[in-house]
């Protein structure tokens, strides 16, 4: 059985071209969300507008899943990022398919939490990537109102600033394609990137 780090690498063989092809990938300086700035900027929204590019990655995707062992009922997926892939992820894997709103619906039912769903389930979660996994935390919040049972997500993308800890601080088990240092490895590798971009982007992953 191959290790994380091996598997991780090997992942971002694969990956690493797809994000960059795709366009989900770009290198310089950029003022994220929080205010701070990075060498670096994932947009993952993008990968669906290249169908055969989106299902090889969400491919990566359900190999992880299978190889993690990892045993789930329902996949919930978090808006926005997360809906596409794991609306594929649901189709590959013939598994119902729900996601949580950031609020409740002002109308109707006014449920948060749309699609089939029972106390008890067993739920993974899915998002495109994660940061801190600050909007993953909010969507198992609601799951587990409702009474069912969360203990593992998948992402395609960790950027390794303390999202795995923190969910693990909750009882949930972070599982990924890819970290985005291998990715930018291979980048590097493929000369799709400078040295000197590589080193920069490695010595602000350094400081997270």
């Amino acid at each position: 059985m191959k290790s994380e780090k091996q598997r991780l690498a090997r992942n971002s063989q694969i990956l690493a071209p797809i994000l960059w092809a795709s366009d989900c990938l770009d290198f310089g300086n950029f003022t994220l969300t929080s205010g701070k700035t990075s060498p670096y900027y994932v947009d993952l929204r993008l990968l669906p507008s290249y169908p055969i590019l989106f299902d090889r990655a969400v491919q990566l995707a359900v190999d992880t899943l299978h190889e993690s062992g990892v045993k789930f009922e329902r996949i919930c997926a978090v808006p926005t990022g997360g809906l596409p892939i794991g609306t594929l992820i649901a189709n590959k894997t013939e598994t119902p398919l729900i996601y949580v709103r950031k609020t409740g619906k002002e109308h109707g039912e006014r449920q948060q939490i749309e699609g089939k769903l029972a106390p008890g389930d067993r739920v993974l979660v899915v998002d495109d990537l994660i940061t801190t996994g600050g909007s993953i935390l909010s969507a198992i919040q609601a799951l587990r109102l409702s009474d069912v049972e969360v203990t593992d997500c998948l992402v395609l993308l960790d950027r390794t600033e303390g999202g795995k800890k923190n969910l693990r601080e909750q009882g949930v088990e972070l599982h990924k394609v890819s970290n985005i240092k291998p990715v930018v490895e291979e980048l590097s590798a493929l000369n799709q990137i400078s040295p000197t971009m590589r080193d920069k982007v490695f010595e602000y992953l350094q400081k997270r």
